[in-house]
């Protein structure tokens, strides 16, 4: 019978280095990608290394409704959410950063267990089992968060001279998340399995060191 964990890790693998060579993949957490993939009894998919967003909608935990306008992986400026804030919008604006954020799908309890126990010591302390199936998939986050809301279509929030503070906030705090996501591949690489995966041996050597 074929190996379906194999299977649609081989898949997943492949489409990482599609979605870099296209620029969808936010390249700062592909050293630590590589890492997950390197262990034999894991994968990941839908995995972010922090960023800085704003949503149009009524409430930015909302889903179905929530529309991002504005979305940047690095450091924001005042001239971007100044713009943002002039621009035609349906509902409520809504900056927000979100922390790192990381999918690992993994073969068994043993690999979610140890993959966990990484995860916590490199400060994802809000980490866990999210899926119980086969596979099981563990989100790793840090709590690392921030939502304010900029304006809504009668009123604004954030005072002009006030602006330049808050995104110095943003920034710092996404500086944080990016070092969550150091302290996880430093993390990982002292775990490396023994063995690891044969398809990732030739990407350890050119993009972890």
């Amino acid at each position: 019978m074929p190996d379906l964990f194999e299977e649609e890790k081989r898949r997943l693998w492949e489409r990482l280095w599609e979605d870099l060579e296209i620029g969808y993949l936010d390249e700062d957490i592909l050293p630590v990608l590589i890492e997950f993939f390197a262990r034999p009894k894991a994968y990941t998919s839908s995995s972010c290394s922090g960023r800085i967003v704003v949503i149009d909608a009524d409430y930015p935990w909302e889903k179905d409704e929530t529309m991002i306008i504005f979305k940047k992986h690095t450091p924001i400026t005042v001239e971007e959410i100044e713009k943002i804030m002039r621009t035609p919008h349906q509902s409520t604006l809504w900056l927000s950063l979100q922390g790192p954020i990381y999918h690992v799908y993994v073969k068994d309890l043993d690999e979610a267990k140890e993959v966990l126990e990484i995860a916590r010591r490199a400060g994802f302390k809000h980490s866990g089992i999210l899926v119980l199936g086969n596979p099981i998939l563990v989100e790793l986050r840090t709590g690392i968060r921030i939502v304010t809301p900029l304006k809504d279509r009668q009123s604004t929030f954030i005072n002009e001279k006030d602006l330049p503070k808050l995104v110095e906030l943003y920034n710092r705090a996404l500086k944080e998340a990016k070092q969550k996501n150091k302290r996880l591949l430093e993390e990982l690489r002292k775990a490396r399995p023994n063995q690891i995966w044969e398809e990732a041996k030739d990407k350890i050597d050119a993009y972890t060191h």
